[in-house]
């Protein structure tokens, strides 16, 4: 008689930077970073600055919606993670926003709201995890938020490239 013995598996777990990092870095790559390129180009080019979708409208587009967001996310954010069951319904909110607001990506909008629940779950550095629903949403939330980088970057890397 042969008998099986099974290991459970071993679950890999990533570990996300704190909530200030993690803040921190959306806004430095999707606000900052073109703010930066945008005025270069007002600076050291002869395009016109105030063409359809040049550098000053994008200016106020990006400052527009990602101030919006960035008011929004850390402002209500704030206020939810104190409590667990408020945090818990924060995390999906914040969640579902960052999906949803993927169409202006450019802006950074769906970063901030990924972060905003993924530390409302918990996920981040310090953080107590959450569990359900809410785990969920900020899993989603942080994978919003590191693809909402990834393209803001890339799409810079790419446009200096093309």
């Amino acid at each position: 008689m042969t008998t099986q013995t099974t290991t459970p598996a071993t679950g890999r777990t990533v570990q996300l930077p704190s909530a200030r990092v993690l803040f921190g870095a959306v806004i430095v790559a999707c606000i900052l970073l073109p703010f930066a390129v945008f005025l270069g180009e007002i600076l050291f080019t002869d395009k016109d600055p105030y063409r359809n979708e040049g550098p000053v409208d994008s200016f106020i587009s990006i400052a527009v919606v990602g101030g919006a967001a960035l008011v929004i996310a850390l402002g209500v954010s704030a206020l939810l993670v104190r409590s667990p069951e408020r945090a818990r319904v924060g995390a999906v909110v914040f969640g579902a926003l960052s999906v949803l607001t993927v169409v202006v990506f450019w802006s950074g909008a769906p970063g901030l709201f990924g972060a905003a629940a993924a530390w409302l779950a918990g996920l981040t550095r310090g953080g107590r995890p959450l569990g359900g629903a809410a785990r969920v949403a900020g899993i989603v939330g942080a994978f919003v938020a590191v693809l909402n980088i990834l393209l803001a970057v890339g799409g810079i890397v790419l446009s200096a490239i093309i």
